[in-house]
């Protein structure tokens, strides 16, 4: 992965940094407002409870307002979270987060705290999927991988509720571990559902997959927010699939150093890892021989929002598998289409449905480069609304 200053905004006016050195238990932070090109930026260095802490700190408006915004949804969480069959799943999800991965409990209790948010508001979202899978929500991502001998692009739509569309923020964190990562955030949720990129040069975009029934398992956030400090594709491979796991999940998955792509399909009980060749797509539905066996799919979802984007992609794919003067431009346009609305590519609220586009990630393996696209891409790619980030410090 080449050296590169962290965050190379394409904007004419210089940026502003607000840094200092907290006092917070020695933890180190430093935050970057943001700017039309890019979003808030927070970096952080300390304990996993001092890193969740700032980040809960820092962003503890964001996270009230989308409680706020959400109210109703929120509170039928809690309300599920409260009942009698609900405080025993999430015991047994917390049981077994604190088993295998006790330290991100520690960041999870850290951004309750920052945030001045009791414990179970802030848990209750992170393991919404587990607990609302009664009544699924229906968020949404679309991604393309283009793998040839001389290109190697990942191209990925973050989808969520129009909710979060001004509210979203980037981490730059230096856990323990050693290995740092940056990474698109929902606030109020653990860091991981968005397109993010480690020092190891591991790179890791989700896809929601619905289901009507939740597993005793691990959270799927919690498996996504541990792959951020996995040191190799491998590694990463393998916490991706391990089990037991409570709510399926799709993780696209590469590597700077390795130029390479997996595509890991999971579900509880079973996974299944492909490396893709050529152009490969992937909405929110399962692909695989496997994972397909899995029977509580939730086939609505799949077949309305999920097929719908899928069908744009493969057509408009199709169209330039003959072409050898490919530009990720072709793709990002593909995945600025507003075919098939409201369940294009490229969402916007419309009616009752409230998904929307909330960001762009463009991954160069070849250049070790990592673009953010802030915003729709129907308005963020004509416009060059992105900035490009990577692991590298912005200070010394």
């Amino acid at each position: 992965m080449k050296r590169r200053t962290f965050l190379k905004i394409s904007a004419v006016s210089p940026f502003i940094f607000q840094s200092f050195f907290c006092s917070r238990d020695s933890a180190w932070t430093q935050f970057t407002p943001a700017t039309e090109k890019q979003f808030d930026l927070l970096e952080v260095k300390g304990s996993y409870k001092q890193i969740g802490y700032e980040i809960g700190h820092y962003f503890q408006n964001q996270i009230n307002v989308i409680i706020e915004r959400r109210k109703d949804w929120h509170q039928n969480l809690l309300s599920i979270l409260n009942s009698d069959t609900g405080k025993s799943h999430s015991k047994e999800l917390y049981q077994l987060t604190q088993r295998y991965f006790p330290h991100l409990l520690d960041e999870i209790r850290g951004i309750a705290d920052g945030a001045g948010i009791d414990f179970n508001a802030f848990w209750a979202m992170t393991i919404k999927s587990e607990l609302g899978a009664l009544e699924p929500e229906h968020p949404g991502c679309s991604t393309i991988i283009y793998n040839d001998e001389n290109q190697k692009w990942l191209f990925h739509n973050e989808d969520g509720h129009t909710a979060y569309h001004d509210i979203m923020f980037t981490v730059k964190v230096h856990p323990p571990s050693g290995v740092s990562f940056v990474s698109l955030v929902y606030p109020g949720i653990l860091t991981g559902n968005g397109p993010s990129l480690n020092s190891a040069g591991i790179v890791q975009t989700t896809n929601y997959i619905g289901s009507i029934t939740s597993e005793i398992g691990l959270p799927r956030y919690v498996i996504g927010r541990a792959i951020l400090e996995a040191k190799s594709l491998k590694e990463a491979e393998k916490i991706a699939m391990m089990h037991p796991r409570a709510y399926p999940y799709h993780h696209n998955l590469a590597s700077f150093t390795e130029k390479k792509f997996l595509s890991v399909e999971t579900v509880p009980g079973i996974a299944e890892s492909k490396s893709p060749r050529g152009i490969f797509i992937h909405t929110n539905h399962l692909l695989y021989k496997t994972t397909m066996q899995y029977e509580y799919e939730d086939q609505k979802y799949k077949t309305t929002s999920s097929l719908s984007r899928y069908g744009v992609l493969a057509e408009q794919t199709k169209l330039l598998k003959d072409r050898s003067d490919l530009q990720p431009e072709d793709f990002l346009n593909i995945l600025a289409s507003h075919e098939r609305a409201p369940y294009s590519p490229c969402r916007h609220p419309e009616g009752n449905v409230e998904g929307q586009t909330l960001g762009t990630a463009f991954f160069d393996l070849n250049k070790g480069e990592f673009r953010l696209y802030k915003g729709n891409p129907c308005e963020a790619v004509p416009n060059n609304f992105y900035s490009e980030l990577n692991t590298e410090k912005t200070t010394t």
